[in-house]
């Protein structure tokens, strides 16, 4: 068999000069409207990077500042465990030293009087 319609042409379809101007600027405002999109993804993916390096910096400025608080807190803990060591002792009271000097001095005057007798 034959294929009659294999050499066949399909009709062309004719369009008006004002429908090719209608096509025309249809065409013209969507490359417009892809051109200005195109655009704006740009701008939202740079934006999108800045706000992730902005989280990325974030991130490590919390990481420093927990370390810095737990230095703090360190440096806290060894104030406070100096204390321990840089308190008086029992000994070094003022009251002690007060009490051993009135001793001293009576029980010397009482003996200078038991050797004068």
């Amino acid at each position: 068999m034959i294929p009659v319609f294999a050499n066949a042409q399909m009709p062309d379809t004719c369009f008006t000069q004002e429908q090719i101007h209608d096509i025309s600027e249809t065409l013209d405002s969507l490359w417009l409207a892809d051109s200005v999109n195109n655009e704006l993804i740009v701008a939202q993916q740079k934006l999108i990077d800045s706000k992730t390096q902005l989280n990325r910096l974030d991130s490590l400025h919390i990481q420093f500042q927990n370390k810095k608080i737990d230095l703090l807190q360190d440096n806290i803990n060894l104030y406070i465990e100096r204390e321990k060591y840089l308190k008086p002792k029992w000994y070094d009271s003022k009251v002690i030293y007060f009490t051993g000097g009135i001793l001293t001095a009576v029980l010397t005057s009482k003996l200078i009087v038991e050797v004068v007798k």
